[in-house]
């Protein structure tokens, strides 16, 4: 609990064996989290065996995809304030507490790892795509789309959480465009970020980061048309 409030963590995993269980000691060492769930996405490794050593609650989602698992766990949550993290070794727990600080002046926290990535095409993609989003929707000012460290109220994710369509990693840009549209007061901040454990499913390399931004597109043109 944090300042009288419940909060819990979604933790989306997909072959994170070699990392979830140390990320998760980390997340109890923090004394405010009152649920950590884990949501294990059909993986192939040692990821369920190593959740089920930590004595969280342990979710598997049967569809593929980060947008899946992330909504397996967001619909899970009971708590007041929610946290989403990959648990791949590029975020640190004690962070969670920058956010935390700014939780009582914010609706949402966002957090931008662009001054840490070192590769060109997914720095700068990240940077321009959310600028663009930020015009095209009239939000605040962003700087990455993709970082999955977030910190939000349940009232305001309940408001939209039924309609979520995304199973992808396209969930972050439709998140965040409700949040947008909800006139929800989100602050975004720079976060430590340091490099993950394997290579990422989606963006590891130029071509698996250019099918994620056209998900993105998709997204916002469907958000912006009003197709769903």
């Amino acid at each position: 609990m944090y300042k009288n409030q419940t909060l819990s963590i979604v933790l989306p995993a997909y072959n994170e064996g070699d990392n979830i269980s140390k990320f998760i000691k980390n997340l109890k060492k923090l004394n405010v989290i009152d649920e950590i769930i884990a949501v294990d996405n059909n993986s192939t490794d040692n990821t369920k065996k190593e959740i089920q050593k930590q004595d969280v609650t342990y979710l598997n989602a049967e569809k593929q995809g980060f947008g899946a698992a992330v909504k397996k766990g967001l619909n899970h949550t009971k708590t007041e304030l929610i946290l989403i993290c990959e648990p791949d070794g590029s975020f640190l727990a004690d962070d969670i507490f920058v956010l935390l600080n700014l939780i009582d002046d914010f609706d949402a926290v966002f957090t931008s790892r662009t001054k840490k990535i070192e590769k060109i095409y997914l720095k700068y993609g990240n940077i321009i795509y959310a600028k663009t989003l930020s015009l095209i929707f009239h939000g605040p000012k962003l700087s990455d789309v993709g970082s999955s460290l977030r910190l939000f109220k349940k009232k305001d994710l309940n408001k939209f959480i039924s309609s979520l369509k995304s199973d992808g990693p396209e969930l972050q840009v439709e998140l965040t465009i409700n949040f947008i549209k909800e006139k929800i007061n989100i602050i975004e901040i720079p976060i430590n970020y340091k490099r993950r454990t394997g290579e990422s499913n989606y963006t590891g390399n130029f071509i698996g980061s250019l099918k994620v931004a056209l998900k993105f597109t998709k997204i916002v043109l469907a958000k912006l048309f009003r197709f769903f």
